[in-house]
């Protein structure tokens, strides 16, 4: 708040002012007052009106200041009324009142929306363990079948399987507390779990697997890894080629980190979309082209490898390959057996 503002807000209450003032001064010359005395009156009511302003100008431009340089400095604006002190002008108290009472509201209805996404989440992950049992079952009864209607089949259940544990990795990522143990891991383990995880839609699309990763260990949780790697190969699988489709897993030791690179000779990113596969929902143009994406699984993984410590990468060139490099940061020592 500067003087010049203050001014303009007040304009309407000095005009008045100056006319009571006018007034009296004209009564005064009506009467033939003495000069001197007109001018001690005139001096009087000047040295009232403007000492009033600028007494309430001060006081209010102190609090005003203050207010906005807590704004500036608070990285988290809502604790602004927590910071300040109730000043001693009336339209101030009034304004910390109503910001006081509408904190509250707010919180009240903060918490009550939190509760609400909370039973939600509950509700959804009871679900998704309810579904799965189903699943499991699908399965078994699938499991003595070697024909091509139940490889088909086995298949649509991995589909099904996969989505299913992406809305579960999505709750997961989202309050990691609830599920996250971060222990020493064979790489080559974990990359044989997950093929082996995934063998029905690899056999079903003939896909072939050149597995060349060391048994380094690396520290991560090996669920969240698994469900990663799962997202990859099932994304490897949706948008391969028909011929030789091909994927390739091997590690790079290097000497504060090991690298875990998946690559496959499929349809490729296109260079436009690349920069844009980790955001959310995001599904590009090969999305858009029939294939059935929900945008999720590489944002996933990002996060779930943000969460863990780890980074991703990605490179891709059209209609040649993609490459997914899931890179493990050593803050403890590395092995291999």
């Amino acid at each position: 708040m500067n003087l010049k503002n203050y001014v303009k807000d007040h304009g309407i209450f000095l005009l008045i002012q100056l006319t009571a003032i006018a007034v009296l001064e004209g009564v005064l010359l009506l009467f033939h007052a003495a000069f001197a005395l007109q001018m001690f009156f005139l001096f009087v009511e000047l040295l009232a009106l403007f000492g009033v302003l600028f007494y309430d100008y001060g006081r209010k431009r102190q609090f005003y200041a203050h207010m906005e340089g807590q704004m500036e400095t608070l990285k988290e604006k809502y604790l602004l009324m927590e910071m300040l002190e109730e000043p001693e002008f009336l339209e101030g108290k009034i304004f910390c009142q109503v910001m006081q009472e509408m904190e509250k509201s707010m919180n009240d209805e903060i918490f009550g929306q939190i509760r609400r996404n909370n039973e939600f989440k509950r509700y959804v992950e009871t679900w998704v363990h309810e579904v799965k049992l189903p699943i499991a079952s699908i399965r078994l009864m699938l499991h003595e079948h070697r024909s091509e209607v139940s490889r088909a089949l086995k298949e649509q259940v991995s589909r099904i399987e996969s989505d299913v544990e992406q809305v579960l990795y999505y709750l997961r990522s989202e309050v990691p507390e609830k599920d996250y143990l971060i222990q020493k891991y064979s790489l080559k383990e974990r990359t044989d779990r997950a093929i082996a995880d995934n063998k029905d839609s690899l056999i079903f699309h003939h896909m072939r697997i050149r597995q060349d990763t060391e048994a380094v260990m690396v520290c991560t949780d090996g669920k969240w890894l698994n469900f990663m790697l799962g997202q990859i190969l099932s994304n490897a699988v949706k948008y391969k080629k028909d011929e030789e489709p091909c994927i390739q897993l091997w590690s790079e030791v290097q000497k504060h980190c090991v690298k875990l690179h998946i690559r496959d000779n499929g349809m490729g990113i296109p260079k436009q979309d690349l920069p844009r596969v980790f955001e959310k929902s995001f599904t590009g143009e090969n999305g858009r082209k029939g294939q059935a994406s929900t945008g999720m699984g590489l944002y996933l993984c990002k996060t779930l490898c943000e969460r863990l410590g780890h980074r991703i990468e990605i490179a891709s060139r059209e209609r040649e390959y993609t490459e997914i490099i899931i890179i493990f940061q050593q803050n403890a020592f590395i092995e291999l057996s």
